[in-house]
C-alpha cells in the first residue's frame, strides 16, 4: 500500500484509461469477480485461494475518523490484515482443517454484494486496476441480526494462462468501529 500525505491508501499503480461498462473485457473482469464472491459465499476457500496469485498482496488498513482537511483517514501503521498468498493459504487451512478455527465453526453464514465496478488499464496489458464497492452480511449462530461490512476494494487483476488471479486487494472498510466480532472472512 502507499499512501498520500493525508494518510489516505492508493493504488499502487497509475490508474490508465477506463474500461467501458458492456466492453467484452469489462464483462470478463466482472464474470471473475462474480464467480469469485460466489465461491467465498459457498465457503469454497480451498477453491478461491487458486485465485490468487503467487505475489498477493492483501491488505486492510485501519480507518480513524479525521477532519476533512487531513484526508480520510487510515492509519499508515496499523491493519488488520496484511497478507501474502502463503499466509492466506495458512489462514484458509487453519479454517477447513483444524478444530481450532472457533470463530468460524460454525461457519458464518455470508453474502457479498457487488456494486461500482470501475476497470482501468495499467501500463501492463495483462494487469487491470479495479476499484468496488461491497457490501458483506454475516449471519452467526442462531442470530436474528446482520452484521454489516461495508467496503471499497481497490484490486489489481492479473490476466494468466491459467484464468484471472488477484495481484492485489486493497480493503478500504467503512468502519472504524467495527460491528462484527471478529475479521475470520475473506474478503
Amino acid at each position: 500500500m502507499t499512501t498520500n500525505g493525508s494518510t489516505q491508501p492508493t493504488a499502487t499503480g497509475t490508474t490508465g484509461a477506463a474500461v467501458s461498462y458492456g466492453d467484452p473485457l469489462y464483462n470478463e473482469i466482472m464474470g471473475f469477480l462474480v464467480e469469485e464472491a460466489d465461491l467465498l459465499d459457498h465457503d469454497l476457500l480451498a477453491e478461491w485461494t487458486e485465485l490468487l496469485a503467487d505475489d498477493l498482496e492483501y491488505l486492510m488498513p485501519v480507518r480513524r475518523t479525521m477532519r476533512r482537511a487531513d484526508g480520510r483517514g487510515f492509519d499508515p501503521g496499523m491493519v488488520h490484515f496484511d497478507d501474502d498468498r502463503s499466509s492466506m493459504k495458512t489462514r484458509v487451512r487453519r479454517v477447513l482443517e483444524t478444530n481450532t478455527a472457533y470463530s468460524e465453526d460454525p461457519p458464518s453464514r455470508v453474502k457479498r454484494f457487488l456494486s461500482t465496478v470501475l476497470v482501468h488499464e495499467t501500463p501492463d496489458q495483462n494487469e487491470y486496476e479495479v476499484m468496488s464497492s461491497v457490501l458483506v452480511t454475516r449471519n452467526r449462530w442462531d442470530n436474528p441480526d446482520f452484521d454489516l461490512i461495508p467496503m471499497e476494494r481497490q484490486d489489481l487483476l492479473r490476466r494468466t494462462d491459467a484464468g484471472w488471479r488477484i495481484a492485489r486487494r486493497l480493503i478500504l472498510i467503512d468502519q472504524t468501529l467495527l460491528g462484527t466480532p471478529n475479521f475470520a472472512l475473506f474478503f
